[in-house]
């Protein structure tokens, strides 16, 4: 069951234009799923970089 977007803000045109995305290559995929894999990890890895200088500092 297909589901299509339709842009209807420009009510003064006859015709209606379809808005679809093109499906992702394989490689497109692999990157968009690197670089979330690559951001995931910094976002979890700088808090405990920053608590173990926060620790040696203080230590």
């Amino acid at each position: 069951m297909a589901v299509r977007a339709f842009d209807i803000s420009d009510v003064s045109t006859a015709s209606v234009t379809v808005l679809e995305r093109v499906p992702r290559t394989r490689r497109d995929a692999r990157r968009l799923r690197q670089r979330h894999a690559l951001a995931g990890i910094v976002a979890v890895s700088v808090p405990f970089v920053v608590a173990l200088i926060v620790l040696g500092v203080g230590h």
